[in-house]
This record gives C-alpha cells, sequence and structure tokens, in this order.
C-alpha cells in the first residue's frame, strides 16, 4: 500500500495556452513551484505523488531536471492525470498524440498510473451515443498506456460526460477500463461512494481521497462523506492498493489541508 498526494491543491488550474487553437497541446496545468510543491508533501509524510498532465510534459525535453527535482525532495511519481474531450471524432487523433506523450515522459519517471477524466458535455447536453463515443476513446488511451506499461483507470469527474450515476454506469458497461473512484466526485455526482466501490470493486486500480462539505471539496475529515466506511469495506474485501489524497478547490491553506489529510489517514487508515 502507497499513499499519495495530489500536487494540484498547491496552485490555480489552467490549461496550456497552445491548447486554445491546437487540440494535441490541450492539458491541465498547476501554476505551482513544483519542486517546493514535492519537498511540502513529503515533509509532512507522503512519500508520493500524483501530478497534472501538464506538469509532468513540460518537463518532456528534459526529464533529468524533473528525476533531480523528484530525488531532491525524496518523492516518487505515483500517479499522473490527464484529460480530455474523447467524443469528438476528427480531433481523438491529436488527443491521443497528447496521451502517449504523456505516457512515454512517464514511463521515464517511474509512473504507475495514466488517471484518465473526461468526454466532454455538448452545448445542448449529453447526445445518445455520447457515453459510447467516450467508452471508445478512453479505449483508445488506455492501448497506449499498455504500451508503455502503465495502469489506465478512468476517474468519474464533475463537469464531464461521466458525472452522475446513469452516465458513469452506461460507461462502465461499455469499457472494461480499470477505475479510479474519487468518493468526493463521486458523492457531489449523486453516486454513493462505497455502492459504487461495491460494485466496481474487481476494476479498481487507485483509489482517491477527498472530503465533501456544503462549501465543496474538503480535507479528510472535515466533510460528511463516510470515509471510515469505505476504508472499512475496502479492507474487509483485502485491498492492498494504492491511495491518493487530494484536496483540489479547497478555499483554505493547502499546506493545512494536506497535514489534516495526513493526520486522518494515521489515525484511520495506516
Amino acid at each position: 500500500m502507497r499513499l499519495g498526494y495530489m500536487t494540484n491543491a498547491f496552485g490555480p488550474l489552467v490549461g496550456a495556452g497552445a491548447g486554445v487553437t491546437s487540440v494535441k497541446d490541450i492539458r491541465y496545468l498547476t501554476m505551482c513551484d513544483d519542486g517546493e510543491t514535492m519537498k511540502t508533501i513529503r515533509n509532512i509524510g507522503f512519500e508520493y505523488i500524483e501530478v497534472l498532465d501538464g506538469n509532468l510534459t513540460k518537463y518532456a525535453e528534459n526529464i533529468d531536471e524533473l528525476k533531480a527535482m523528484m530525488k531532491n525532495a525524496n518523492v516518487q511519481m505515483m500517479s499522473v492525470c490527464i484529460g480530455a474531450n474523447f467524443i469528438y471524432k476528427d480531433a481523438l487523433e491529436d488527443e491521443m498524440e497528447h496521451v502517449e506523450e504523456v505516457c512515454k515522459a512517464a514511463k521515464e519517471v517511474g509512473v504507475t498510473y495514466l488517471v484518465i477524466c473526461g468526454g466532454a458535455i455538448r452545448k445542448g447536453g449529453i447526445r445518445p451515443g455520447d457515453t459510447k463515443l467516450l467508452a471508445e476513446g478512453i479505449d483508445e488511451a488506455e492501448k497506449i498506456a499498455k504500451k508503455y506499461g502503465l495502469i489506465a483507470c478512468f476517474h468519474p469527474h464533475l463537469g464531464s460526460i461521466a458525472e452522475r450515476p446513469k452516465e458513469i454506469d452506461e460507461l462502465l458497461s461499455y469499457s472494461n477500463i480499470k477505475v479510479c473512484p474519487d468518493v468526493a466526485h463521486l458523492a457531489a455526482g449523486g453516486y454513493d461512494p462505497q455502492k459504487f466501490i461495491e460494485k466496481y470493486y474487481d476494476r479498481i486500480a487507485l483509489i482517491h481521497l477527498k472530503d465533501l462539505n456544503s462549501e465543496g471539496f474538503a480535507p479528510l475529515g472535515k466533510g460528511k462523506i463516510d470515509l471510515k466506511g469505505v476504508i472499512a469495506y475496502v479492507k474487509s474485501r483485502g485491498y492492498e492498493g494504492d491511495w491518493l489524497v487530494e484536496v483540489d478547490g479547497y478555499a483554505g491553506d493547502a499546506r493545512e489541508a494536506c497535514e489534516i489529510s495526513y493526520e486522518y489517514l494515521k489515525n484511520n487508515l495506516l
């Protein structure tokens, strides 16, 4: 069992500017000092990190700089999160070009998981067939991940096709990809996290933990999600996989959220 923390809580989330005009250049990017963020997370107690795709590929031409940064902070990169539209057939080739770039860099720094989010919602809403198009797109991404020795897993996410229970279940009936349940995103979208985990337990690759309260995402133990129930259930099933804490979009102090979450895990998971 490994414990990781997502670096994206330590700065504003943006998209790379080139992606405005070129689909192949669309990516997430956290505006933070990557090296200092790694050190902060490690000093609190987490030995592993997850980053957004842009915070990995910006070092693609100088991967040794990133490796040195990780070594200096004494952390390892467990996973990288990537998003795409997936449903626009004429753009899919360029989106897969980006997936390939991410997977290549991820392999070079020892990443285990490619965490996939996405599925664009059209102006008029989700059309019949969009969920199947999303499934076909993520299956293509999974093929690329396998080529580089990565475990691809799908992360149901707010603001995407895979937000609500109906679409999530429909998607996962079309694709056999492994899953990365994020308990707070599931809850906010109306899917009981424990019911999802029970239903798809055999497909879980990695679990994302965060809490949820009336103000939004929150540090572990500071919201309404039955985290103890989720932990107890997966332990009862013999889960020996990895855990990743992500407190993105939190209005409070990022370091404090990381500290609170680590203390929660010390008392309830370790």
